[in-house]
């Protein structure tokens, strides 16, 4: 593991920032320093370990925040393959060992995290004690994108961003959700982590996952069947759909209620009305539901995540 450095930043408590060895490939960290039980947070598709700043400011010194850059994200390893579920996980339980991390954590995802999260707690039961899923987790993207991956392929194809510069970034925030949980400057920075200088000497930026990786990614959450992996699952769960469920039949409606059917009373849903992009937007009300979810573990008998 490369030595830890304190890095600025706009939060309230010191962030450190570095890089962890696994055995298949390097993972940047950001570290916010708190108690136990640590959260092990994991990002989205196309995004980076910033995106849980502002939660992680609502829910140190109580409780450590380990946010990482998953593989051909953000300041990790780029590898050509392996970004599958079964893999990111092996890659996820590399990074505890090297951190020599002694007690179960809960594990929160966002989005494709959310599934990478389920994915991890049903291969490693031993390692978590809790499951957060942010808007995502619970679904079948084949209800989104058609039945196929020939019919999906392009519709789940990123926009392409060329010529893209930090200035735009922050343009774009005087009128995006993502500037309600603090301002627009520090919304700028957040998504800032997503892209990288794109060499060519113009100052224009390329996002850090390339297309090819992210397609990987797309393919293998167009083909999960979460409610599969959450029926794995030992530990108690908690889902935040963004939205309400008193909207009209949509699809997320309907995979909402068929996880509560598939996982009865180990999970609990809490809706927080917003956009997709709920750490961003609503960092104070994911960061109250988390530390419920928390503190309703700690007064559970210690095996809960080990039956």
């Amino acid at each position: 593991m490369a030595s830890a450095a304190t890095i600025p930043s706009r939060m309230t408590h010191p962030i450190a920032e570095y890089r962890v060895d696994t055995p298949r490939l390097t993972l940047s960290v950001r570290d916010h320093a708190g108690g136990e039980p640590a959260l092990l947070a994991l990002h989205g598709l196309a995004s980076n370990d910033r995106w849980w700043d502002l939660v992680a400011d609502r829910l140190v010194p109580a409780h450590r925040v380990i946010a990482v850059d998953l593989p051909g994200h953000g300041k990790s390893g780029r590898p050509d393959s392996g970004y599958d579920f079964d893999t990111v996980s092996r890659d996820l339980e590399g990074l505890l060992a090297a951190l020599r991390h002694p007690e179960p954590l809960v594990v929160v995802g966002h989005s494709w995290g959310a599934t990478v999260a389920l994915s991890f707690a049903a291969a490693y039961p031993a390692l978590a004690l809790g499951v957060v899923c942010i808007d995502g987790g619970a679904g079948d993207l084949k209800a989104y994108f058609g039945p196929s991956w020939e019919m999906a392929e392009q519709t789940m194809r990123p926009p392409a961003l060329k010529g893209i510069t930090p200035a735009m970034l922050r343009a774009w925030m005087d009128s995006s959700p993502l500037r309600d949980g603090s301002d627009p400057d520090t919304a700028a920075e957040i998504l800032g982590g997503n892209f990288e200088d794109d060499g060519t000497g113009a100052g224009t930026l390329r996002p850090r996952l390339s297309l090819e990786h992210h397609m990987q990614i797309a393919h293998h959450l167009f083909d999960a069947n979460g409610f599969e992996l959450m029926a794995k699952v030992q530990c108690p769960m908690l889902f935040i759909p963004a939205g309400s469920p008193s909207s009209e039949d949509s699809p997320k409606v309907r995979s909402i209620a068929r996880a509560q059917e598939v996982v009865g009373d180990r999970a609990r849903f809490v809706w927080i009305d917003g956009v997709h992009d709920l750490p961003v937007q609503r960092p104070a009300e994911v960061a109250a539901a988390i530390t419920a979810f928390v503190d309703e573990l700690a007064a559970q008998p210690s095996s809960t995540s080990q039956k």
